[in-house]
């Protein structure tokens, strides 16, 4: 008897290692399967190769440009909806797009670089003002003004500490030929980064004539010294 209980253990552990073996199978095969992802549809795989998308409301609308065809846009336009006058007094008054900001991600990380505002009505709007981060540290280091399409003043941020150190004043004039041209006519900066300007510099023709400084402090130049002429055009 013990010799029959002995033989018929293995059997018997083969026996249950094929039930456990049994119900395993039976537990992996009822695992729910993975679900597959939707394919895009047609309008979305047109919108992803596409490298411009409007948006558009009541109010106006947002223009998004792939520039390097990642897929990502790099330049963003602002527009507001403007009410003009039909083609003849008698028709129905249409709504135009006017511009009123544009951003630029100039290095592709995602992060605006360049941002540009405008003013005017539609089909005639002009750049008032551009800001530029140069070091892409996500912080303004210049501001660039204009009027009538013409630059006046450039403020930098030369020391890149988040504080105006330079200003740079330009005028709209004309050449020895009567032309109009656009100069530099006078700098002013902010050498030790204290907030107030202590270094003047003034330019005839676009060339720096004189440097006028602050000697005693207080924010007006009193001592001066001419630069030489030659060269100026």
């Amino acid at each position: 008897m013990l010799c029959s209980r002995f033989f018929n253990f293995p059997a018997l552990a083969v026996g249950c290692v094929a039930v456990l073996s049994a119900c395993g199978g039976s537990q992996a095969d009822t695992k729910p399967a993975p679900v597959a992802a939707p394919e895009p549809t047609e309008a979305e795989r047109n919108a992803a190769t596409q490298p411009s998308q409007t948006e558009s409301d009541a109010n106006g609308a947002i223009e998004r440009i792939d520039v390097n065809g990642d897929h990502k846009p790099d330049v963003f336009k602002f527009y507001r909806n403007v009410e003009v006058p039909g083609a003849t007094p008698d028709a129905p008054k249409v709504v135009k797009r006017a511009l009123v900001r544009k951003e630029l991600d100039v290095n592709f990380d995602q992060r605006i670089d360049i941002v540009e505002y405008y003013e005017g009505e539609p089909g005639k709007e002009q750049k008032v003002k551009e800001e530029f981060d140069l070091d892409f540290d996500g912080r303004v280091d210049e501001t660039r003004h204009y009027k009538d399409g013409n630059l006046t003043l450039i403020e930098l941020d030369l020391g890149f500490d988040g504080k105006t150190d330079t200003w740079s004043y330009y005028q709209l004039t004309q050449n020895e030929e009567g032309k109009p041209v656009n100069r530099l006519v006078e700098r002013r900066r902010d050498t030790n980064g204290d907030g107030v300007v202590d270094v003047w510099e003034y330019y005839t023709k676009g060339v720096l004539v004189k440097i006028g400084t602050d000697s005693n402090g207080d924010g007006t130049p009193d001592v001066f010294v001419r630069v030489d002429q030659k060269g100026a055009k």
